[in-house]
C-alpha cells in the first residue's frame, strides 16, 4: 500500500506528462494547420517587373581604374564604369540586374586571385540600387597578387536573367611581381 501524498504526487506527474503532450499535440497542429481555427491566407509576392529584352540594354564604357601592380599577398581594388545607354532601368536584386563579366575565357586569370567575387568568372554587381538609362553604373571588385605574372581581365556588364550586352574591348591587367 502506498501512502496518498505518493499516490498523489504520481498522479500528478501523470499529469504533467499528458499536458505536455497535450501542448506539443496543440503546438504541432498549429503549426501544421490542423484544427478548426481558420488561418490568415497568405499574400501574394508583389508581381516581378518583366525582364528587359536583351535588344532594349547596352552600355558605353566611361571610366576604369589604373592597372593594378601588386606584390604577392597584396591586394588592389579595381574599379569600372559603364553608362546604361539602353531603354530600361538596370536594378540590383532583380532579373534585371548588371554585373560585370568576363569576355571570353581569361585562360591566364588564377580564380585564387578573386577577393569575394560573386560567382567565378563576376567580379561584380552594379554599385548603385538603380541605373536608369543614361546614368552611370560603377562595379567594384578586388584581386589578390597570388603567383607572379601579368593577367589581363577582359569585361563587359551582362544583365543576370537576360545576357550579356555587347562587347566593347575592355579590359585591365593585373600585374603581381
Amino acid at each position: 500500500m502506498y501512502p496518498t501524498a505518493a499516490r498523489q504526487g504520481s498522479h500528478t506527474g501523470a499529469m504533467v506528462f499528458v499536458g505536455a503532450i497535450g501542448l506539443v499535440l496543440v503546438v504541432v497542429f498549429g503549426l501544421c494547420g490542423g484544427g478548426s481555427t481558420p488561418r490568415a491566407q497568405a499574400t501574394p509576392a508583389p508581381s516581378q517587373a518583366p525582364l528587359p529584352k536583351l535588344a532594349d540594354l547596352d552600355s558605353a564604357w566611361i571610366d576604369q581604374s589604373a592597372p593594378a601592380q601588386v606584390s604577392i599577398g597584396a591586394e588592389a581594388t579595381i574599379t569600372f564604369k559603364f553608362r546604361n545607354t539602353g531603354k530600361v532601368a538596370w536594378t540590383r536584386g532583380t532579373g534585371s540586374e548588371a554585373s560585370l563579366a568576363f569576355v571570353g575565357s581569361n585562360a591566364n586569370f588564377d580564380p585564387k586571385m578573386a577577393v569575394n567575387w560573386p560567382q567565378p568568372g563576376r567580379p561584380a554587381v552594379q554599385n548603385e540600387a538603380v541605373v536608369a538609362p543614361n546614368e552611370i553604373a560603377t562595379f567594384t571588385f578586388k584581386v589578390k597578387g597570388v603567383a607572379a605574372g601579368t593577367y589581363r581581365i577582359d569585361v563587359r556588364p551582362v544583365i543576370v536573367a537576360v545576357g550579356p550586352m555587347r562587347d566593347q574591348g575592355v579590359y585591365t591587367e593585373v600585374v603581381v611581381r
